[in-house]
């Protein structure tokens, strides 16, 4: 009773919740996992659902958020559990590191445009592959993690308002 009150006094359209809470809560954790999964049609494909502006930042941010906390600090996990187990197994075996066309390609990347490029790029990436190159090659940087969720706070917005003016006719 009082959540429709403070609703109305709000005058909040919830989309989400027309079918009952339930079914609101099972529709915002699917859209969470879309964003985390796939995040740069995840604002699109709400904005053409009906959705209102403030629940689409509402479920990219969160599933941001949730998708680089979550696949940060496990990858930086599994790396150091793999650097720990190459070094205890395979000291003695070192072998030459195979360089290829794409590696060769990425670490010109990285070199040229370090943590800054992986920001500027992370939401045309997924999530989690942005999260498991930051913990792979910035985790001795500070603040990564912040810097990964404010570069996805930014590109969900962005991503948002280009469909909503896709939408509206504007663009």
């Amino acid at each position: 009773m009082t959540l429709e009150i403070f609703l109305t006094v709000l005058n909040l359209d919830l989309k989400m919740f027309d079918q009952g809470l339930l079914a609101g809560l099972a529709s915002f954790f699917s859209w969470l996992v879309m964003s985390i999964v796939k995040f740069v049609i995840t604002p699109s494909l709400m904005t053409a659902k009906g959705f209102e502006p403030w629940e689409i930042l509402l479920v990219t941010i969160s599933g941001a958020v949730v998708g680089v906390l979550l696949f940060y600090h496990t990858g930086k996990a599994i790396f150091s559990w793999w650097s720990t187990l190459k070094s205890k197994f395979f000291s003695n075996n070192k072998r030459k590191a195979v360089v290829t066309p794409g590696r060769r390609k990425f670490i010109q990347y990285k070199d040229k445009y370090g943590f800054t490029g992986l920001l500027i790029v992370a939401g045309l990436f997924s999530v989690p592959i942005s999260a498991l190159l930051g913990a792979k090659y910035f985790s001795n940087r500070q603040n990564t993690v912040l810097y990964l969720i404010l570069a996805f706070v930014a590109w969900s917005c962005v991503l948002t308002f280009l469909s909503l003016c896709v939408k509206n006719g504007l663009l």
